[in-house]
């Protein structure tokens, strides 16, 4: 990828997650205020579970899409029905799993929250997901940046009219009353969604699955899993727990983080392809590449931690005053965007260069870390150990990363040895990797 193409591809990721952010800053306003930190906090909480799980209800099949198109473009309709197909049966399954879950770790009230979730985050959700993979493969980021955008707009419209409901009743609505809502609005998102890979892409065709995608698509579903677990299980710990008040004011200090790290995970997604080119060289030109990226975002990261820690403030004035708790929150969790910035960095790079399995055990043992940290914290020190779960967590997961692209690079052959002249190639997919785990990350559904 030239810099004029990583640029257009950064401005397009960066302008719909803008919209996206924007439209997100003033949903969490509202959702706050219509819910109060206890509600807020019991929807998150089982938010994050259903999240959680959801990762599985494709089997990785997003990232084997963007992988089949941006190689062989006459691939779309039988991956595209791999996809689909494998997504709605994954669906039925996961609604079970979290049923079962949600049976021994939610109370009653809690638990009738799970269906609307789950269809809306499992199964419509993962079909807009589908939709912007799709065009990402297809190498159109500019529907992808739009329909990320039209999620968070969706999500906004059905949160201000919640609000203006419990505002002209004067009450604070329930999570349930806000489930039955959301998933109305991620239903009109997908639908439009589906409709519009049809028109501009075509139709899915059905046909044998290889098992090699699946191989692979596991191991994107065990990452994406991982990720979903060390970010957001938390909220389903405080929840299970009876802290729902807690996990509100938690979950208002942990969206702000993840709004300040929206612009890191773009500059990331847009950068993608040119960390394959690289990975197709070997290890070491994509750790370069991860460095000369990184010099970009991590100043952008600590400029961002600092305005978190000054900015703490304005959250009780924005949620209202339930949401005190919040500013002591978000100065604990303020240093997420500078670990994010250095393990997003190293991982894409071994991601980019090796296999994705490298990558997905040194998340799968961050998520392992992160629930053993919640389980010993959280019923001590509630909230301020979830948060120190999470800086432990992505400082391991950072040192983790930079230690196996260390080793990687240290045991590989010099590139000018192994493969002389590849610089001067096109720059196809690479043979063996996937484009872009970034968006999985949080560009896009992200939780509540």
């Amino acid at each position: 990828m030239s810099e004029d193409s990583l640029r257009r591809g950064s401005l397009w990721m960066i302008s719909g997650q803008s919209i996206a952010l924007a439209a997100q800053a003033v949903y969490f306003v509202l959702i706050g205020r219509a819910l109060g930190s206890r509600e807020y906090g019991a929807f998150i909480g089982v938010v994050a579970l259903v999240a959680a799980l959801a990762q599985f209800s494709s089997l990785g099949m997003e990232m084997i899409l963007v992988r089949n198109l941006s190689r062989d473009r006459s691939s779309f309709a039988r991956t595209w029905g791999h996809a689909l197909l494998i997504s709605l049966s994954g669906f039925f399954l996961l609604l079970a799993v979290s049923l079962l879950i949600a049976h021994f770790a939610l109370r009653p009230d809690l638990r009738a929250l799970v269906p609307y979730l789950a269809v809306s985050d499992a199964l419509l959700g993962k079909m807009t997901q589908l939709a912007a993979r799709a065009f990402q493969g297809a190498g159109r980021l500019a529907w992808t940046a739009r329909l990320t955008a039209l999620t968070a707009c969706a999500r906004l419209v059905a949160a201000a009219a919640l609000f203006a409901f419990a505002h002209a009743h004067r009450i604070h609505a329930t999570a349930l009353v806000w489930a039955r809502i959301y998933w109305l609005s991620t239903l009109a998102v997908a639908l439009f969604a589906l409709a519009l890979v049809t028109f501009r892409l075509g139709r899915p065709r059905f046909a044998h699955i290889a098992r090699a995608d699946l191989s692979e698509g596991l191991s994107f579903s065990l990452s994406s899993s991982s990720i979903s677990v060390y970010n957001d299980i938390d909220k389903t710990f405080l929840v299970s727990y009876g802290q729902t008040a807690s996990a509100g004011i938690y979950s208002a200090a942990y969206r702000a983080v993840d709004a300040a790290s929206a612009p890191i995970y773009a500059v990331y997604a847009a950068a993608a392809p040119r960390f394959f080119r690289e990975g197709l060289r070997g290890v070491r030109p994509a750790r370069a590449f991860a460095r000369t990226t990184l010099a970009r975002t991590l100043p952008w990261s600590i400029a961002a931690a600092a305005l978190l820690w000054i900015a703490a403030p304005l959250l009780p004035a924005l949620f209202g005053p339930s949401f005190r708790g919040s500013v002591a929150a978000l100065r604990w969790l303020c240093l997420l965007p500078i670990l994010r910035a250095l393990h997003y960095a190293w991982g894409t790079a071994i991601t980019a260069s090796a296999s994705q399995w490298n990558r997905t055990a040194s998340q799968f043992g961050a998520a392992a870390l992160n629930l053993f940290l919640n389980f010993l914290l959280i019923p001590r020190w509630s909230w301020r150990g979830a948060a120190l779960a999470s800086l432990l967590t992505d400082a391991s997961l950072a040192a983790a990363s930079f230690f196996v692209l260390s080793i990687l690079a240290h045991r590989e052959i010099p590139a000018d040895v192994a493969i002389p002249h590849l610089s001067n190639c096109p720059s196809p997919a690479p043979p063996n990797q996937e484009l872009s785990l970034l968006l999985e990350e949080g560009i896009e559904n992200s939780p509540g």
